[in-house]
């Protein structure tokens, strides 16, 4: 304080000048005044209550704590230092600033305050754009100071050696790698020095900053503020604007409504009339308020704020991430505050503030999606929340034709790394939403799948972001990626084996769900009324009945690009996965292709959530697997004998099921009492002629088939039939016991034991009747599970 009165003194020109000539160096000793004299021992007890000395080799090198109380007595006595250091300095205003900057970021963080005592959502906002707009000037301001050393604000990004600083996990926030505690213990058991490491794995252009620490820490605080609050504001802005763009809808419709409405209906008219007026006066009231959204909240330079963060944390991360340690220490709310920040500008401002107005809008999309193909899949991220929310942003970044292209123009190895994990086996993985990928980029290419709504419902004007309706997003087949994922599913055979293996365990699993949730819907209904029904039992039913489709879907696609994999006979694997899939196609037409079922039956109840259960979807990728596997595309008159052997020999198939497509079955007695339309795929517009076309010839051929072969057909005696399944005649004869089955059936056995049905002696090798070699042991790579007739599906 002395000092300070000195130094104000001092600024007066003549006062300084008297005091210089006469005073401050003849009659009192100016350095004695400027001495800054230490505290006694008693004092310094009562500032440094905990002491700490480093324990130096004889080399001169420190050594590190060895235990925890020695680690806590150290971080005591630099805390010691550092406050004493503070008393005699004293703290900056932008020291005291960050301060509190960083506790009320501690203090909006938390969820265990009430809403009313932290900062409203509209302040936090306005609050940001101008810690922007400060925090940019002055790093600007350095950066012109010497442009040798700074970074100017448009190339900004956090030092990624800041994320190892303790004060830095002061808000709580998990690290990529896990919790800092975690990561501090990990490091320091595997090195002997972490903190060393960690410097020595980071980049030299850590150095590239403003040599003030405050502004980074302050860009750290700003990443933080709109992860907190900023986001979740703008998100509040876009639902009004949805919620206007809805009664503007409904406006139109009012109005072509009482365009058409008669003269003489007089109270229909009025009644239209009145809801035109109550949509105006509420149209006016939105937009009144989004006068102000659009000249304030989604201006221009707002828009630019924004993606200056998604800038500063897309290179944060991909900073961290060419470093194997420095990654792990990523707090998480980076990687969210980069996905949101994208959505926001492109979903949220646009089209307000047009996205393609951005300066380098399509370079920030090409290095958003470089981020979510290299980071869905990445094993440092311990969360498995977070990699789920990366992929959720992958798949709907594929759902548009703009960002589907700017994935196609990524580099090969970023696209076959994508691929990759795509097509992993999805037994020991999440793999639903990475699923809506491949279904994405096979849209507008399967059987009548052009489709942006259900048949039976009407259209929305309002086209949905949302993953869970991917399915009806306008179709943008990729022939890139499908071309790619033939080439990758050609190049490691076995790896595809396990990967379509595994799609038909989960298809089987789906469609098993699905069944025996109808089934329990059904007897529920059947005792009381629909409305008691659990509505989560409801939606789980259509979740696993969109499963079902979209599984249906990546097969039909495979079985387009790349058939030899269910039709190459040489490999008794094809076999097998051919055989699999005949039966799960069969298992689904018997339960959905049937008039006057137990499906029919459910879904003609008023069930809330369950709209999107219905016959076409499924059918139609059914049906389309069918005429991919059996009719050629390319030669119309070419037919795959082998397959519709396989399709006739399945106890599980009746042609009737496909005749129900075209409204032609004839088993089912119709009751004119609760007659209900019947489905046909002719009166469905979005299944055009060529298809119908391709129908009438499967069903054709199948019924030729079926005549000939009962016409052909021998009564087979009881010692030629397979006594194992009495489905198929013997085939096989195994060595050395000399024992006959059907080839499926010695196929399935030999996936888990190499012995004998009967006798149990070793198999040591399958012939055929004429004695040729049968290979049936290649058949492993094809998976471990078993369908037959008798699976889940069947019992339930």
């Amino acid at each position: 304080m002395y000092l300070s009165l000195t130094l104000a003194i001092l600024k007066h020109s003549q006062t300084r000048h008297h005091l210089l000539s006469h005073v401050l160096f003849d009659k009192i000793k100016f350095p004695v005044f400027l001495h800054i004299k230490p505290p006694d021992d008693k004092g310094l007890i009562e500032i440094v209550p905990t002491v700490w000395w480093p324990k130096v080799k004889e080399e001169g090198t420190a050594l590190q704590p060895q235990t925890h109380k020695e680690e806590e007595d150290k971080q005591a006595y630099l805390a010691s230092c550092e406050q004493l250091k503070n008393k005699i300095e004293g703290k900056t205003s932008r020291d005291l600033f960050l301060e509190k900057f960083r506790a009320f970021l501690k203090e909006n963080a938390g969820t265990r305050l009430h809403p009313i005592n932290t900062c409203p959502l509209p302040v936090s906002l306005c609050f940001f754009h101008r810690l922007i707009q400060a925090l940019r000037y002055y790093w600007d301001f350095y950066a012109q100071q010497d442009t040798v050393k700074f970074l100017p604000s448009s190339e900004a990004y956090m030092p990624i050696c800041e994320f190892k600083k303790p004060g830095r996990d002061n808000l709580d926030f998990q690290r990529c790698g896990g919790l800092l505690s975690h990561l501090q213990r990990t490091l320091s058991g595997s090195r002997s020095n972490s903190n060393d490491c960690l410097e020595s794995s980071v980049d030299p252009s850590c150095a590239e900053i403003p040599g003030d620490a405050t502004l980074t820490e302050l860009l750290d605080g700003v990443v933080t503020l709109y992860h907190i609050a900023t986001h979740k504001q703008l998100g509040k802005m876009s639902a009004l604007r949805d919620n206007m763009n809805e009664f503007i809808n409904s406006l139109i419709d009012t109005e072509e409504k009482l365009a058409k409405c008669p003269d003489d209906a007089q109270e229909i008219k009025y009644e239209l009339e009145r809801a035109k007026s109550v949509f105006e006066e509420k149209i006016s009231e939105l937009g009144r308020q989004m006068a102000w959204v659009i000249a304030v909240i989604y201006s221009k330079a707002k828009q630019i704020d924004v993606a200056w963060i998604f800038r500063v944390v897309l290179k944060t991360i991909e900073k961290a991430s060419a470093h194997e340690i420095p990654f792990q220490f990523l707090p998480e709310f980076y990687v969210d505050t980069c996905i949101n920040s994208y959505n926001a500008l492109k979903n949220y401002f646009h089209p307000t503030a047009n996205f393609f107005d951005i300066p380098d809008n399509f370079d920030l999309s090409h290095k958003f999606a470089l981020f979510l193909t290299r980071h869905f899949s990445d094993n440092r991220i311990v969360n498995s929340d977070l990699r789920d929310n990366i992929t959720q942003a992958l798949a709907c970044f594929a759902c548009f034709p703009y960002s589907l292209e700017v994935l196609e123009d990524l580099p090969l190895e970023s696209k076959k790394s994508m691929m990759h994990y795509l097509t992993a086996p999805y037994d020991n993985r999440s793999w639903a939403q990475t699923n809506w990928i491949l279904v994405r980029i096979w849209k507008g290419c399967g059987f009548g799948y052009r489709y942006t709504h259900l048949p039976h419902l009407v259209p929305s004007k309002l086209q949905t972001t949302e993953l869970g309706v991917a399915s009806l997003q306008k179709p943008c087949p990729s022939k890139v990626f499908q071309d790619l994922l033939s080439e990758m599913l050609r190049e490691d055979r076995e790896r595809a084996i396990r990967f379509l293996d595994t799609m038909l365990s989960q298809l089987n699993w789906s469609f098993s769900e699905f069944i025996a949730i109808m089934q329990q819907i059904q007897q529920v209904v059947s005792k009381t009324e629909p409305w008691f029904i659990d509505t989560r039992q409801l939606k789980f039913c259509a979740t696993c009945f969109q499963i079902t489709i979209s599984l249906l879907r990546v097969v039909e696609m495979i079985v387009s690009i790349s058939p030899e994999f269910f039709t190459d006979y040489s490999k008794s694997s094809s076999e097998l996965l051919l055989t699999r899939l005949i039966q799960l196609l069969c298992q689904i037409l018997n339960r959905i292709a049937t008039r006057n079922g137990m499906f029919e039956n459910v879904i003609s109840l008023p069930l809330p959530g369950m709209e999107v259960v219905t016959h076409y979807p499924i059918v139609a990728a059914t049906v389309g697997i069918l005429i991919r596997l059996i009719l050629s595309p390319k030669d119309p008159e070419r037919r795959d004998s082998r397959v519709c052997s396989v399709l006739l020999s399945e106890p599980l198939f009746q042609i009737n099921s496909l005749n129900f497509l075209l409204g032609q079955d004839e088993c089912a007695e119709i009751d004119v009492t609760t007659y209900k339309k019947q489905f046909n795929l002719r009166e469905i517009s979005q299944v055009n002629s060529e298809e119908i076309k391709q129908v009438e010839d499967l069903i054709e051929y199948l019924q030729n088939e079926i005549d000939n072969k009962s016409k052909q057909q021998k009564s087979l005696k009881d010692e030629d039939v397979c006594a194992i399944c009495y489905a198929n005649p013997i085939s096989v004869i195994f060595d050395p016991c000399g024992h006959k089955s059907c080839r499926n059936c010695i196929t399935y056995q030999m996936m888990n034991k190499k012995e004998c049905f009967y006798c149990m002696t070793p198999v040591t090798s399958v012939r055929d009747i004429e004695s040729n070699d049968v290979d049936v042991t290649s058949t492993a790579a094809a998976g471990k599970a078993k369908p037959s007739s008798n699976n889940n599906t069947e019992n339930k």
